[in-house]
């Protein structure tokens, strides 16, 4: 049979596969990251940027793609679409109401909320999984994410230190801001990507690359701790504990109390090589932690959270339908709620929030379904998947992380093209630990579902 494959515009190549689209997605990510950066912001007003005329190229491109191809598109993936766009019309129908019933709700900045937080890493999530189509690309383009992700881990680390003071990057009353969004949102992204950068860890301890990924995973580790987010470790801890209760028949427990007591220890000596180096970040958190206030300790959330439910509590139908997208930064309670569940409830309701949090558990749900039919290295990158998802549940109970989240979205897309492969075509996802060039040769991936 011919070996035969479609480019962004439609155009067949024979034996040759173009690397053009994954090459165009990896620039995106680039003008993603560049954009989230505290400072160095691409937009133009009004909710655009470079980052989203980038996105939407991308879009038109695929479009081109599907209405050149006899097949079109096959959205495989209903079980997200459909609760994501429910959810996205949910929303939009509260902005609606808000803005016709509501004089004092100010509807430009909700639609501009809108687009940021829903729309954008909709359409985030389906360019990275509709962008490409085969295997090796998706593997490529993962593991390059990944690579960028840990290399500006290492940046951010010379500059913290001052080895030498980049200037780059800034800190907060001793904790460090990184790159994608304040310290608690940072280190929400550093703890949900140290488990994925271990599930994509090359298992063969000669091989070199294996010393890169674990130096990555050390750097984050200790950037994590740099945060001072106790969110974040309180979450790795919970939604770990979570995680091994929940793929309790997928793993063995021995080498899970094994692992998770040598991780544990380690962490426990990387926290303290940063906090010896800066002691007052230690004592600023812990004063807080330890002090006989709860109010203290939680750094004012409890009343934050107390006020919100107070203002629900003021229109009890509120807990049923929300008070209207966006509200929440229009209730002059707090800038943010430290809680996305609570968020979710305070503008959409309960019907908002089951909404989203059925769409959090798919992700779960889907990708443990799989791991029987996955091959071993495949699989061990599905479980660091659902570990580092089951993590961010826990954490955005305490913290807000709109910047991370596209980051989750865009890596969610590549795992699902992934696993689309055996659920459609019956197509083996190679290796994800193999070189590029082995992967054509290598078909021992997934098996057919």
């Amino acid at each position: 049979m011919e070996n035969i494959s479609t480019t962004f515009y439609g155009q067949k190549t024979r034996k040759t596969h173009s690397k053009a689209p994954r090459i165009l997605l990896y620039l995106m990510f680039l003008v993603l990251m560049i954009d989230l950066m505290p400072g160095l912001g691409l937009g133009f007003g009004l909710g655009l940027s470079a980052k989203n005329l980038f996105l939407y190229l991308l879009l038109i491109l695929i479009a081109i793609r599907i209405a050149l191809q006899p097949s079109g598109l096959r959205l495989v993936d209903l079980d997200i679409h459909i609760p994501y766009l429910v959810l996205m019309a949910y929303a939009a129908l509260t902005w609606a109401i808000s803005t016709i019933f509501d004089p004092t709700y100010n509807s430009i900045r909700g639609a501009i909320s809108f687009k940021n937080q829903l729309v954008d890493l909709y359409l985030f999530f389906f360019v990275f999984r509709y962008g490409i189509h085969r295997s090796e690309d998706y593997i490529w383009l993962l593991k390059a994410i990944l690579v960028t992700l840990i290399i500006s881990s290492l940046i951010t680390l010379i500059d913290f230190f001052n080895i030498p003071d980049l200037g780059i990057i800034g800190e907060h009353k001793g904790r460090l801001e990184g790159p994608i969004g304040a310290a608690n949102q940072y280190g929400a992204l550093l703890a949900f990507l140290i488990p994925v950068c271990i599930g994509f860890m090359p298992r063969d301890t000669k091989r070199i690359g294996r010393y890169f990924w674990v130096t990555g995973i050390l750097i984050m580790a200790a950037l994590l701790v740099a945060t001072g987010s106790r969110g974040a470790l309180v979450a790795i801890i919970g939604g770990s504990i979570l995680s091994v209760i929940y793929l309790r028949h997928y793993l063995n427990m021995r080498l899970v109390i094994t692992y998770g007591t040598l991780s544990l220890i380690l962490l426990v000596a990387v926290a303290a090589v940063v906090l010896i180096v800066y002691p007052e970040l230690a004592q600023e958190r812990l004063e807080k932690t330890t002090s006989g206030s709860l109010e203290t300790a939680s750094s004012g959330r409890l009343s934050i959270w107390r006020a919100a439910l107070l203002v629900m509590l003021e229109w009890p139908v509120s807990f049923l339908v929300g008070y209207g997208w966006n509200a929440y930064e229009a209730s002059g309670i707090w800038k943010s709620a430290h809680n996305e569940y609570l968020d979710r409830m305070f503008e959409l309701g309960t019907i908002g929030l089951s909404i989203n949090l059925y769409l959090l558990y798919v992700l779960v749900s889907r990708t443990r379904r799989l791991l029987s039919d996955s091959s071993e290295n495949m699989r061990r990158l599905q479980i660091g998947y659902i570990f580092a998802v089951l993590i961010m549940f826990v954490d955005i109970f305490f913290v807000a992380i709109p910047d991370p989240w596209t980051v989750i979205w865009v890596i969610t897309g590549l795992l699902f093209g992934l696993q689309s492969l055996v659920e459609t075509n019956g197509q083996s996802a190679e290796d994800p630990t193999l070189k590029d060039s082995d992967q054509i040769e290598n078909k021992h991936g997934l098996k057919r579902a």
